[in-house]
């Protein structure tokens, strides 16, 4: 009886993991639409956009833009138009068939979904039944990470960029190395996160990965056409909101800028000088790790070495956009069992990442956006940021000759 149960568990434990949490995911969809004010929130954007593609309304449209808002009751409209590249607006186009209430609450669920995939997956790369079925852990720790609920407050896709990330790694494992590439373009849709392009691109280097970088020029040109297909002008459209949107978010995210900002009383000469002298040190850091270590590198090392500090380079990013850290926590919690041979330091740093977590997102409520030279209410999970950095590279620095096994 009891080898039979095991190897049904062996054989069903993703299904059945996942089963155990839809219930949780679907609550907390709910309970989100009931008290979340999404049309005055970052998933009207999508939304709207989505729906603009389906209609001669242009999401690059000033007069447009602002006559959805109007359409629609939402007052909050930091942005003139739509800020994200065009093609963008034609993945989430599905939400704008639906009504926006539909709509949120369809993607809350949806969103936790492919992020419990993405995790469940990324559990396969350990030998044991008992260490796969500690995935349940790690859902339960995303669930209550504070990162993670604002995106899904919010209504944001970093989900999405999760997905891709994770295609890509994937494919690289399989050595499918143009479809790897092409996925990872896809991350440019988000255009902050290019340092993690970067980043991925010094090891695709060292690596000698020829393929996976055609690849990415491949899903690049991919996107610059579809979007040309929708608008001949888009990019010289989506190009003249960059400056504005830095302008506008100076000093109120979880990125190095945001402190160097801090440090120097405001003062953009000094605090981008700060920045690039740090951004440029831990690049270099990071380079030479690569050219120690590159040749025992697994894929799933690499993109836990690049992530964190992929996220904290960006002049500007969100707290939300740490969504993308599942992977590099995966990486962290499963290969501590694996080497101490025991859960408890595992469990230990999920606990403090899931407190550093909602200590941020308590933060980011209590303390309203102000014009004042302080921390703001954003600003505090770098933290998080800085902690999951600090174990990835630890942990890759101290590999042991054997390398994880590969899907």
């Amino acid at each position: 009886m009891k080898v039979r149960l095991t190897q049904f568990l062996k054989r069903t434990w993703m299904f059945l993991a996942l089963a155990v949490m839809l219930p949780v995911y679907w609550n907390i969809a709910v309970i989100n639409e009931q008290r979340v004010d999404y049309v005055n929130n970052g998933f009207f954007k999508f939304w709207l956009a989505g729906q603009m593609t389906w209609t001669p309304a242009h999401p690059y449209s000033l007069e447009d833009w602002d006559a959805g808002h109007r359409l629609n009751g939402s007052t909050w409209m930091d942005e003139k138009r739509f800020a994200y590249p065009l093609p963008l607006a034609l993945i989430v186009s599905p939400l704008g068939l639906l009504p926006i209430e539909t709509a949120y609450i369809l993607w809350d669920f949806v969103a936790q979904i492919l992020i419990a995939l993405c995790l469940l997956w990324l559990a396969t790369h350990w030998e044991g039944l008992n260490r796969r079925l500690y995935v349940l852990f790690l859902l339960l720790a995303t669930t209550l990470n504070g990162n993670i609920y604002l995106g899904l407050m919010t209504g944001t896709v970093a989900a999405l960029f999760l997905v891709f990330l994770t295609l890509a790694l994937f494919f690289l494992e399989k050595r499918r190395d143009l479809l790897a590439g092409f996925f990872l373009a896809l991350v440019i849709l988000k255009p902050p996160l290019v340092t993690i392009l970067v980043l991925l691109g010094l090891w695709l280097l060292f690596s000698r990965r020829w393929r996976v970088i055609g690849g990415m020029a491949l899903g690049g040109l991919s996107l610059l056409v579809v979007g040309l297909l929708q608008d001949p002008q888009w990019l010289q459209k989506f190009l003249g909101t960059g400056d504005s949107l830095l302008g506008m978010r100076l000093g109120h995210q979880p990125t190095i800028l945001s402190y160097t900002n801090l440090a120097c009383g405001g003062d953009l000469n000094c605090a981008m000088t700060w920045y690039a002298l740090i951004a440029l040190a831990l690049v270099a850091l990071f380079a030479w790790i690569l050219w120690k270590k590159h040749a025992k590198l697994t894929p799933l090392m690499a993109f836990s070495l690049a992530l964190p500090l992929g996220m904290l380079l960006p002049p500007y990013i969100w707290s939300y956009d740490y969504t993308l850290l599942v992977i590099p926590i995966a990486y962290i919690a499963f290969e501590m069992v694996r080497r101490q041979k025991t859960y408890i330091y595992a469990t230990l740093f999920l606990l403090v990442l899931t407190a550093l977590a909602l200590a941020g997102l308590t933060m980011f409520w209590m303390n309203p956006d102000n014009d004042a030279l302080t921390i703001q209410r954003d600003m505090w999970s770098i933290w998080i940021g800085l902690y999951v950095l600090a174990f990835a590279w630890w942990l890759a620095l101290r590999a042991p000759q054997e390398t994880l096994k590969e899907s």
